[in-house]
């Protein structure tokens, strides 16, 4: 089995905004391009699904989307202009827009997120150095978002190493993006809501990696 690596999450967060949970999920794997399988699944079981039930609601009423926008809220980022990555996804679903096709890890990574509203984010273990903590980031932080410029993440929840910061709940860095030569995988689950069940979803989300990324030597943990 592979371990748990050191993960925590700042004190200080919670004296803002005490709803804050982390669900981790490591394991080895070969990245490979999304198979047919999966995006039949997708397609004709699980995003019909996702749109019965997000009919009439707001953004407001959408679990998971609802706390991360909350926790935004209270650190001083506006959820229109900074959109939670969960809800970017769900409003493609909402529209019938079809979702990326990126790989085996990636599209996994979605689907957990369109289920629960949470952000997800999958990252390269080995481009990841040392300890990673959860912080707000100070003025001037920010980095290169995978397909986008230099994001300002300023009052941003952020994942950090010791190289810097790598991974939100809005858009992750390419520095830690897991790409085809990718072997070592760790996703994070972005919980903003005491209400939901992290560890049942910890649960149905190793079994979808395990189905559908051939993910070997699995392990999660929450803090």
């Amino acid at each position: 089995m592979t371990n748990q690596i050191p993960t925590t999450i700042d004190k200080n967060l919670y004296q803002t905004y005490p709803e804050i949970r982390l669900g981790f999920i490591r394991f080895k794997t070969i990245v490979k391009e999304p198979s047919k399988e999966f995006w039949d699944y997708m397609n004709q079981e699980v995003l019909p699904e996702v749109r019965k039930n997000m009919e009439n609601k707001s953004w407001a009423e959408i679990e998971g989307v609802r706390g991360s926008r909350n926790a935004y809220k209270a650190f001083g980022r506006d959820p229109g202009r900074y959109r939670v990555s969960s809800e970017a996804l769900l409003r493609r679903v909402r529209r019938n827009d079809e979702l990326y096709h990126i790989n085996s890890v990636v599209d996994v990574n979605n689907l957990i997120s369109v289920t629960s509203g949470l952000s997800v984010g999958s990252y390269d273990l080995n481009k990841i150095k040392g300890d990673i903590t959860l912080r707000k980031a100070n003025a001037g932080e920010g980095y290169d978002g995978i397909g986008k410029k230099f994001l300002d993440m300023e009052n941003m929840l952020m994942l950090v190493d010791d190289e810097g910061l790598f991974g939100s709940s809005t858009s992750d860095s390419t520095r830690t993006m897991v790409t085809d030569k990718t072997t070592d995988v760790l996703v994070a689950i972005y919980c903003f809501e005491n209400n939901i069940d992290l560890e049942k979803l910890l649960e149905s989300s190793k079994e979808a990696f395990i189905k559908y990324a051939d993910a070997k030597d699995i392990t999660s943990w929450i803090i």
